[in-house]
């Protein structure tokens, strides 16, 4: 029998995401023992019970939520509460205004409408690697807008030196006949788990203002950052925001992204909040589509009452970089005791882990190694998945509790041999 459906599905069809299956399958150590241990898959799975416990002290829904609200883009008590909260954590140099912010269902889809509305199909977007590279997906699946990766050899990713990367990679771009539109950061670092120094955020800043095209800062783990035991002097988060774009670069083009998934452990929520707060040119773009991308008026409501609320928020963010940090170091402790190297950082919900190292069969590629972690039923994700530059990296998703880092670890282990 013929296809039945179109070619554009059968292109999206063989590109739907392959950690399904693990989803289906989670292990339990008392009902599903013989499910797998998901320490692949970047959740925070370390503050849920102060998270259920909130929403569930919330009261009951009006009819308003029941409607299409205040329209969809966010109501106007989430715009406003997400501004205070923003306002007082990420400390904007001009303060932010619920006339500046898109709320959308999911940070990825928050990224997604800026391929929308900064690009146009075939365009291409500038993103260094290693990177997330679903990524590529949210930009090229429906929106046609193409990943250009820049290569950094020797040079440090988070460094000033990665922007003159940058520049070549545009330089060749444009001999070549590609359009480039943006320059993607992941800003804390996903898989690095590192921080943007505040002069390399401004040479971003520079670059594109010389280039004209935009600067798009994902900021999902802006607040899950902790002060490292390795090191005193960890570069601590500087969101774009922050910085005065005077004499730096023409602040229609800067953008940021951010959203409930991993500060606050609520993926499920789906609450993403796109920013822009000089080009409401840009932002009228995405509302003639939000239709497509608005959240669910319960998630809405629910996420209001919390960020307008700032003893729960403070605690709630202190507590978390407090578990972050003792998950980091049982973590890291453990690649210390079996030899593993790994990647000092000081943000995020991961350890960048080189096992290839620990391996005594050099020729084992990345994907052979991910076939033994999932034969003894752990997911990981190897450096490969993220377009990493040097074979052998993998990333371990460590905000989880302890028992299940336990026996995801103990099952990698197991894997190695």
């Amino acid at each position: 029998m013929e296809n039945t459906i179109s070619s554009r599905g059968i292109t999206l069809e063989a590109r739907k995401p392959v950690f399904f299956d693990v989803l289906n399958n989670l292990w339990d150590s008392e009902s599903n023992p013989g499910g797998i241990v998901n320490i692949g898959l970047a959740e925070n799975a370390l503050m849920q019970a102060e998270m259920k416990s909130f929403i569930n002290t919330q009261p009951a829904v009006e009819n308003h939520a029941l409607t299409y609200g205040d329209g969809f883009t966010g109501s106007k008590k989430l715009k406003a509460a997400m501004c205070h909260f923003l306002n007082r954590h990420f400390q904007p140099y001009v303060p932010l205004q619920p006339s500046h912010v898109c709320i959308t269902a999911g940070a990825s889809n928050a990224i997604e409408n800026c391929a929308w509305a900064l690009c146009d199909p075939g365009d291409y977007v500038l993103v260094g690697r290693p990177y997330w590279t679903t990524f590529r997906s949210i930009l090229g699946n429906r929106a046609g807008v193409n990943i250009l990766e820049v290569t950094m050899g020797q040079v440090d990713p988070m460094g000033t030196d990665a922007v003159v990367c940058f520049e070549e990679v545009v330089e060749q771009a444009t001999r070549e006949g590609k359009k480039v539109k943006a320059i993607l950061l992941c800003s804390p670092n996903n898989p690095l788990g590192r921080c943007y120094p505040k002069e390399v955020l401004k040479s971003y800043m520079q670059l594109c203002q010389k280039l004209g095209i935009h600067l798009i800062s994902d900021e999902l783990y802006g607040l899950s950052v902790w002060e490292s035991p390795e090191s005193d002097d960890s570069t601590p988060f500087t969101s774009v925001l922050s910085i005065d774009t005077n004499n730096l670069v023409d602040a229609q083009l800067v953008h940021a992204v951010w959203g409930m998934s991993k500060d606050f452990g609520a993926t499920g929520l789906r609450i993403g909040v796109l920013i822009s707060q000089s080009n409401p040119q840009f932002l009228g773009a995405c509302e003639s589509i939000s239709l497509f991308s608005f959240p669910s008026s319960l998630a809405d409501k629910a996420v209001a009452s919390l960020l307008a609320d700032d003893t729960f928020t403070d605690n709630f963010v202190a507590t978390n970089r407090a578990r972050l940090s003792e998950s980091y170091q049982f973590v890291t402790g453990f690649c210390k005791t079996n030899g593993i190297p790994y990647a000092h950082s000081n943000a995020a919900l991961f350890v960048w882990i080189k096992l290839g190292a620990i391996v005594k069969d050099t020729e084992m590629t990345d994907d052979v190694l991910l076939s033994r972690l999932r034969k003894e039923g752990v997911y990981m994700t190897s450096g490969s998945t993220y377009a990493c530059e040097e074979p052998g990296w993998f990333r371990v998703v460590m905000a989880h509790p302890r028992h299940v880092l336990e026996e995801g670890l103990r099952r990698m282990m197991r894997a190695l041999g």
